[in-house]
């Protein structure tokens, strides 16, 4: 959430079915809170449905709000969504009543708004909604190339209308680690996928990490938050495995990410005894495994990844010790014998 010198609010997206839960501007601005956060609805042609969505006037004063509609559709693959005008034909946006258009909100005071969606015989397969709540007396601008709303905060709504020729289908377009040799982790990894289908899909699962006969030495999540890929677009999730002695971690500076020249994170090693038996060597194995519901099961996704970790300073250390040990142990076994020898009357 970014507070503009206008006293205006940009309601970000960082995922494409999440909205921030507010929107907030400086010395008493409009600081809107909204609650639930995704929504998802399912419908069949024909038929309505409704869900409510709640509201909280964050601010000192009361608000005057109202509600309008604007569509929405992927914008890079990070999953952020772009936010768009309305367009000639675009009728499903008149599929959307309200139970109430606008209306008034004291401090601290929720709301509850009805949401209902008649969808017509004829739909078919995912609509995306943006609803937004905006003072009355403010326009609300938009930028459509940017996931950005002007003096006031949004909610996405995904609607399916389900039909029997829908098509869930996600394919994999990349799963790898930024390197395939690690000093130190973290190791971070890549699943770039894309929906191949006419429908929105939510896929979730995880990356097992294993080494040797050594499974699930640890298990990471992918998705946590229910984002969906809508369709003919890509959708990156980026997750890292940073369980190991020692590890690199950000360096930080009065509360804050230290940057290089370069604007890049500073990193430094940390070394927790405490957590000295997870040293990490050798190959490991990551084998990532999602699944997505396609309408009548549940389908697997999977895809399988190597890489090497290999504390090659730690090593060099390990061998100069132990060659500094062997030397020790070869000179006093040698003066030894040469003492027993000597016992024995032996030249």
């Amino acid at each position: 959430m970014n507070v503009l010198k206008s006293l205006s609010v940009i309601a970000f997206l960082c995922a494409v079915v999440f909205i921030p839960p507010s929107a907030q501007a400086a010395d008493g601005g409009l600081n809107l809170v909204t609650s639930p956060l995704p929504i998802n609805l399912i419908t069949k042609p024909g038929m309505s449905v409704s869900t409510p969505i709640k509201i909280k006037n964050g601010g000192t004063q009361a608000e005057k709000l109202k509600i309008s509609l604007m569509k929405f559709n992927a914008y890079e693959s990070n999953g952020q969504p772009r936010l768009m005008d309305p367009e000639p034909g675009d009728d499903f946006l008149k599929w959307v009543s309200f139970s109430e258009d606008s209306f008034s909100a004291a401090p601290d005071e929720w709301k509850t708004i009805q949401a209902t969606f008649n969808v017509p015989q004829d739909a078919a397969f995912g609509y995306y909604y943006a609803v937004i709540f905006s003072r009355v007396s403010d326009d609300a601008p938009t930028d459509s190339k940017q996931t950005a709303i002007v003096g006031g905060t949004a909610v996405l709504v995904l609607l399916e209308a389900r039909v029997a020729d829908a098509q869930r289908s996600i394919e994999v377009m990349q799963f790898d680690t930024d390197k395939q040799m690690y000093e130190f982790l973290p190791t971070s990894f890549t699943v770039k996928l894309k929906n191949t289908g006419n429908v929105h899909v939510a896929p979730r699962g995880n990356i097992f990490i294993n080494k040797g006969n050594e499974h699930d030495i640890a298990i990471l999540e992918i998705n946590s938050n229910k984002g969906s890929i809508l369709p003919n677009s890509t959708r990156d999730f980026q997750e890292s495995w940073n369980d190991a002695f020692p590890v690199y971690v950000e360096k930080k500076q009065d509360g804050g990410v230290m940057l290089d020249d370069q604007g890049n994170r500073q990193m430094e090693l940390k070394w927790d005894w405490g957590q000295a038996s997870k040293l990490r060597w050798g190959k490991y194995t990551a084998k990532m495994l999602l699944t997505y519901d396609d309408g009548t099961r549940d389908v697997p996704v999977e895809g399988e990844v190597s890489f090497w970790v290999m504390p090659w300073r730690l090593i060099g250390a390990g061998l100069f010790i132990a060659v500094f040990v062997l030397i020790g142990l070869k000179n006093t076994l040698q003066n030894t014998w040469k003492k027993v020898r000597g016992w024995f009357g032996k030249k």
